[in-house]
C-alpha cells in the first residue's frame, strides 16, 4: 500500500499544482457561518407522508468516485470501491425472486427512500462550505442526503455531492453536450462523431448558452430562481474541484488515468449543454421525414404510385386503433391533417441517397458520412444510451388492498459504471425530493416529494420537423449545389454559420496524431442544417432539422424545479400544472396517497391541416407552424375508469398520432406484456393489490419474450386452421413452442435458477429468435427485399429502405443493454396472420398490400401457406446446423447468432455495463426494466 500511495503522489502532484492555481479565482465567499446552528441533523421520515413505504434502486451503487488508490486497488486485486456496487445484486436477483414476493421482502431488492437516514446510519456528515449553511449526510448506500438552511445553499450541496460522486462523468456529459469530445478525450473516429451529431442537433455557443440563461431569468420568479439555484450549483462542483488540492484522495484517478490534467472549473452554460444533451435523446421525437420519403418512394417503384402511397400509409400506422395506449377511455386528436396540398411536401429527388456538404474528415480514416439523419441516434448508440425503455404501473386506490395508491415505475437509461443517473436525498425551505438526477443537472428529475411522487418514460412525440429549405443566389443567378443562401417569405436569406473548432491531443484510448477538427455549421430561420441535396427535378435543397425546444434548453428546468416545491405541488391538478412547463416529450406518471394522474409534456407544434406530418415539408414560408398544442389538449387524465396506468414508451391516446419516425404504434407493443402480467395479479388477488403484486407483475414483464406473447399464438392458431402439412422435425419443433406457450408456464426468457448455464426453455426461446425474423421476410421480402436486407452482428436486420428493424431481441447489435421489444415487425406479422385467418382486425392491410405479400398472387393465392411453411422448414435447418446436428428439437440450445459469437444464449443477451472511467461492473442476467425504480405508497396526506 506504501508503493501504491507513493503512485498516486506522483500521478496527483502537477495536476494538483495547476488546478491550484487555476481554481482559486473560481469563487469567493465572506467570513465562515456557524454551520451546526443553521443546519440540524436529519430527522428521518420528517414531513414524508409514505409511512415508510417508499422505495427504489439504482444499479450498480450510488458510489461513483474512484481514487487512485482504489484504481490501484482494483487493478491489482479486483476490488472495487465501497458502495459501487452495493445495489447491482439485489436488483439482478429480483428476477429469480419476484414470484410470491411479499410487501415485507421489498427491501431485500430496494433502497429506503425515506426523506432522510435512520437512527444510527448516517456513515458520514460533510460541510463542503465555510459560507453556505448545508450540511451533507451519507447513508448506508453512500446517498448523500443534502439539508440546506436556503435553497441556495442546499443547491450548492447538490454540486458538490454530484462532483463529489460523478464529476468525470459529469466532465464526458458537458463536452459531449458541448461537442468537444475530441478535444477532452482525445482524437477518435468515435468522438468526433459524437460531436460532429451533437452539433447538429444543438450546436450553441458560450454566448449563445449565455443567452438561454438571461432569458430564461427573465421569464419571471421561478425563471429567476431556477437560474439562481443553478448558479449555486456550480459554486457547489467548483468547491470540490478545489477540495481536490488539499486532498488529492478526492481527484476521480480516471483524470490522471486518462492524462487529461486537472479538472477545469465549471460555468452555469455547461449545464445547459448537459440539458441539450439529454433532452436531445429523451425528451425528443419525428425528424424522420426523409426517411419517409425514402420509403414512400421505393413503395410507389415497387407497387405503383397509388397503391405505394396506400401502402405507405398502412405500414406507417399513424394512428392504428388497434394500437394499446395507456389512456383507454378518451381520444385527444392531435397531428391528423385534413385534405394536403401537395404544394406544401418537399420530396427529395432522390430521398435515399446520402446527403452531401457537412464537416471535413479531418481523423484518419473516418468517415462522418452517413445516409439520411440518424446521426444524433448513431451518437447515442456510441455511448450505449437506449432512448426508449421506461415504464411505469400506476394503481389506483379501489384496486389497492390498503385503499392508498400503489406505483412501481422508472426510466431506463441503460446500464453504466458508475450509473449515469444518480440518487440524491435534497431539503430546503422551498425543495423537498428525494430521487434520481442526472449529473450535471442538478435537480431530482424523477422522484418523490414530501406526499406525492412522479416519474417518467419518453414518449417521442412529434416536436422535430424536417424542411427542406429552397437554395438561392443572392445575386440572382444560379444557386449552387451547396449554397448557404435560402429562400424564405419571398426573399434570399443567408444562412448563418458557425465554425466550431477543436483541437484534439492524443490520450489513452485516441488515436493517431494532433488533429484540429472543424466543423462548419449552418443554420436557417428553421434550424440546424443537416446537409444538401435536390428537390422538384434537381434544385438544390439544404435538409433543416426544425425543432420545437431548440435555444430553450433549460427551459423545461422550471417544470423540474416546480415538481420539488411542495408549495407549488399538492394534487394531481397542480402537479399537471408543472407538467405542462416541461417542453420535452414525456409522458408523466403521479400518485398521491388518494390519487394517480398522467401528463404528456411538450412543446408540441400546431401544423397547418394541409401539411402532410410524415413527409419533409418546404421551408420557404408556405408550410409554418401555427403555435404549439394547447395543455388541455395533450393527453392527460386523472383517476381513469380502468383503475391504473401503464406505459412502455406506448401510444398515449387514442387520436394522438405517432410521430413521423416512429413505426412502432400497431396492435403489438411491449407495453401489452405489463397489462397481461398486471391483469394476471389482479385476477389472482381479487382485484386488490399489493405494493409486491405490482412488483411481481412488472418483473413478470420484465422476463416475458413479446414474440412469445403476441406473435406466437396467432402463428399456432393459424397453423391449426391452415392445412399446411409439416414434416415431422418441424412438427416436434412447434410443439416446443406450444409447451412454452402453456399457461402458468411463459413464454419466459429466465433460467429456472441464477446458476444455470442454460434457459429454462431454452429450446423454444432460441427457435422463437431463429423464426421470427425469417417468418418476416418469408411474408415481405416479395415487397421490400429489392431494396436491399442489412443484417448487424447476427442479431437484429433491416430492410434498407424501411426506418425500423424487423425485430429487437435482447442482444440487438450487441448492445447489450437491456433494451428489447420496443420496435420491430411484429404487429405488421400478427395482423396478416389474423387477416390469413378471417379475423376482423381494426386497421387491416388493404389489397395495396395484401396483393403483393407472400409471392407470386398475394394473400389471396394461397402463396402466404407456402411462405411460411418455408419459414419454418429454414427455421428448422437453421436449428439443427446451429446445434451440432441434432434433429430433436428437445435438445435445443443454440439459435444461429449465439452459436456464431459462440456463448450460450443467456450469456448472450446479458446486460454489460458501459464503464466511463477505471471500475467496470460484471455482466448480469437479461431482464426488459428500468434502471432507476421507484415502489412507492403514501398512506397520507398534508
Amino acid at each position: 500500500m506504501t508503493k501504491a500511495r507513493g503512485l498516486v503522489r506522483s500521478l496527483l502532484a502537477s495536476s494538483l499544482a495547476a488546478a491550484a492555481v487555476t481554481v482559486a479565482a473560481t469563487t469567493s465567499g465572506a467570513g465562515p457561518v456557524d454551520l451546526t446552528s443553521t443546519v440540524p441533523p436529519p430527522t428521518y421520515q420528517a414531513n414524508d407522508y409514505s409511512g415508510g413505504n417508499a422505495f427504489a434502486v439504482l444499479p450498480p451503487g450510488a458510489n461513483g468516485l474512484v481514487d487512485a488508490l482504489q484504481a490501484a486497488q482494483f487493478e491489482a486485486e479486483g476490488t472495487r470501491p465501497p458502495d459501487s456496487q452495493d445495489q447491482l445484486g439485489m436488483y439482478e436477483s429480483l428476477l429469480y425472486d419476484a414470484s410470491g414476493l411479499s410487501d415485507s421482502q421489498l427491501p431485500d431488492y430496494f433502497t429506503d427512500e425515506s426523506f432522510g437516514i435512520p437512527p444510527g446510519q448516517v456513515t458520514r456528515v460533510e460541510h463542503p462550505s465555510t459560507t453556505e449553511p448545508v450540511t451533507i449526510y451519507r447513508d448506508a448506500h453512500d446517498i448523500p442526503h443534502v439539508y440546506g438552511a436556503t435553497d441556495a445553499a442546499a443547491a450548492f450541496g447538490i454540486g458538490y455531492a454530484q462532483a463529489e460522486d460523478r464529476l468525470f462523468m459529469m466532465d464526458v456529459l458537458r463536452h459531449y453536450g458541448e461537442g468537444t469530445l475530441s478535444q477532452f478525450l482525445g482524437p477518435s473516429c468515435a468522438f468526433e462523431q459524437m460531436d460532429h451529431d451533437e452539433l447538429l442537433s444543438a450546436p450553441y455557443t458560450r454566448a449563445q448558452v449565455d443567452a438561454q440563461l438571461a432569458a430564461l431569468g427573465a421569464e419571471g420568479p421561478m425563471g429567476q430562481r431556477l437560474v439562481s439555484m443553478l448558479s449555486s450549483y456550480v459554486d457547489g462542483i467548483n468547491a470540490y474541484i478545489r477540495a481536490v488540492v488539499t486532498d488529492p484522495l478526492k481527484l476521480p484517478a480516471d483524470y490522471a488515468a486518462a492524462a487529461l490534467g486537472p479538472p477545469q472549473p465549471w460555468q452555469t452554460s455547461d449545464v445547459v449543454y448537459i440539458a441539450a444533451l439529454i433532452g436531445g435523446i429523451f425528451g425528443r421525437g419525428g425528424g424522420g421525414e426523409v426517411s419517409n420519403a425514402a420509403l414512400l418512394q421505393y413503395l410507389q417503384g415497387q407497387l405503383g404510385t397509388s397503391a405505394g402511397t396506400q401502402a405507405f400509409g398502412e405500414f406507417k400506422e399513424q394512428n392504428d386503433p388497434g394500437a394499446p395506449t395507456t389512456i383507454t377511455d378518451q381520444s385527444f386528436p392531435y397531428e391528423i391533417p385534413g385534405t394536403i396540398d401537395p404544394a406544401t411536401t418537399a420530396l427529395p429527388d432522390h430521398a435515399g441517397a446520402p446527403l452531401v456538404g457537412g464537416p471535413e474528415d479531418t481523423t484518419p480514416d473516418c468517415d462522418l458520412t452517413k445516409p439520411n439523419i440518424s446521426g444524433l441516434a448513431d451518437a447515442v448508440a456510441l455511448l450505449g444510451l437506449p432512448r426508449q425503455m421506461s415504464n411505469a404501473i400506476v394503481v389506483d386506490a379501489a384496486h389497492s388492498a390498503t385503499g392508498h395508491p400503489l406505483a412501481v415505475m422508472g426510466p431506463q437509461v441503460g446500464y453504466f459504471a458508475p450509473q449515469i443517473l444518480m440518487q440524491e436525498d435534497v431539503h430546503a425551505p422551498d425543495y423537498q425530493a428525494e430521487g434520481a438526477s442526472f449529473p450535471g443537472t442538478g435537480l431530482v428529475e424523477l422522484g418523490r416529494g414530501e406526499d406525492y411522487a412522479w416519474s417518467a418514460t419518453s414518449a417521442g412525440t412529434d416536436n422535430v420537423d424536417q424542411r427542406l429549405e429552397l437554395i438561392c443566389d443572392p445575386a440572382g443567378g444560379a444557386p449552387g449545389a451547396q449554397g448557404t443562401s435560402y429562400v424564405f417569405d419571398g426573399k434570399c436569406l443567408p444562412m448563418t454559420h458557425e465554425v466550431f473548432t477543436e483541437v484534439g491531443v492524443p490520450k489513452p484510448g485516441g488515436q493517431g496524431g494532433p488533429a484540429v477538427i472543424v466543423h462548419d455549421v449552418y443554420l436557417t430561420v428553421h434550424g440546424v442544417v443537416q446537409g444538401w441535396t435536390t428537390a422538384d427535378g434537381g434544385r438544390p435543397v439544404a435538409v433543416v432539422d426544425q425543432r420545437s425546444t431548440f435555444d430553450h434548453e433549460l427551459d423545461s428546468g422550471i417544470g423540474f424545479l416546480e415538481f420539488a416545491d411542495p408549495g407549488v405541488v399538492s394534487d394531481p391538478s397542480s402537479w399537471m400544472r408543472a407538467a405542462q412547463d416541461i417542453d420535452y416529450t414525456f409522458n408523466w406518471f403521479y400518485v398521491d396517497d388518494q390519487h394517480i394522474a398522467y401528463y404528456v409534456s411538450g412543446l408540441d407544434p400546431v401544423r397547418p391541416g394541409d401539411v402532410d406530418p410524415n413527409l419533409p415539408s418546404w421551408g420557404t414560408g408556405i408550410a409554418e407552424w401555427q403555435g404549439f398544442l394547447p395543455p388541455d389538449q395533450h393527453p392527460h387524465e386523472i383517476d381513469p375508469p380502468q383503475g391504473y396506468f401503464v406505459s412502455w414508451n406506448n401510444k398515449p391516446a387514442p387520436g394522438f398520432s405517432a410521430a413521423d419516425d416512429d413505426y412502432s404504434m400497431g396492435p403489438v407493443h411491449r407495453q401489452v406484456n405489463i397489462v397481461t402480467a398486471l391483469r394476471a395479479q389482479l385476477a389472482a388477488k381479487g382485484g386488490k393489490l399489493h405494493l409486491s403484486n405490482v412488483v411481481t407483475a412488472m418483473e413478470t414483464a420484465a422476463k416475458t419474450d413479446l414474440d412469445g406473447l403476441q406473435v406466437l399464438p396467432e402463428l399456432l392458431d393459424y397453423l391449426s386452421t391452415s392445412g399446411i402439412t409439416l414434416g415431422p422435425g418441424v412438427q416436434a419443433m412447434v410443439s416446443q413452442l406450444q409447451t412454452w406457450l402453456s399457461p402458468g408456464q411463459g413464454p419466459y426468457r429466465v433460467k429456472a435458477s441464477p446458476a444455470d448455464a442454460q434457459y429454462e426453455d431454452a429450446a423454444a426461446v432460441a427457435i422463437m429468435d431463429e423464426l421470427e425474423p425469417r417468418l418476416t421476410r418469408a411474408l415481405f421480402d416479395p415487397i421490400f427485399a429489392a431494396g436491399g436486407v442489412a443484417s448487424y452482428d447476427n442479431t437484429s436486420m433491416a430492410y434498407d429502405v424501411f426506418p425500423m428493424e424487423l425485430y429487437d431481441p435482447p442482444n440487438k447489435e450487441g448492445a447489450k443493454q437491456g433494451d428489447a421489444y420496443g420496435g420491430g415487425w411484429e404487429g405488421y406479422v400478427q395482423k396478416l396472420l389474423d387477416q390469413l385467418q378471417g379475423i376482423a382486425v381494426p386497421q387491416p392491410f388493404t389489397s395495396a398490400v395484401t396483393d403483393a405479400v407472400c409471392g407470386p398472387g398475394g394473400m389471396g393465392s394461397g402463396a402466404c401457406a407456402g411462405a411460411i411453411a418455408g419459414a419454418l422448414q429454414a427455421t428448422f435447418d437453421a436449428m439443427v446446423a446451429a446445434n451440432g446436428g441434432s434433429t430433436d428439437p428437445a435438445t435445443w440450445v443454440n439459435a444461429t447468432a449465439n452459436a456464431t459469437a459462440g456463448q450460450t444464449m443467456p450469456a448472450f443477451d446479458s446486460i454489460t455495463s458501459e464503464t466511463i472511467g477505471l471500475v467496470g461492473q460484471p455482466q448480469m442476467d437479461w431482464q426488459n426494466r428500468p434502471t432507476f425504480q421507484q415502489v412507492i405508497s403514501f398512506t397520507s396526506h398534508r
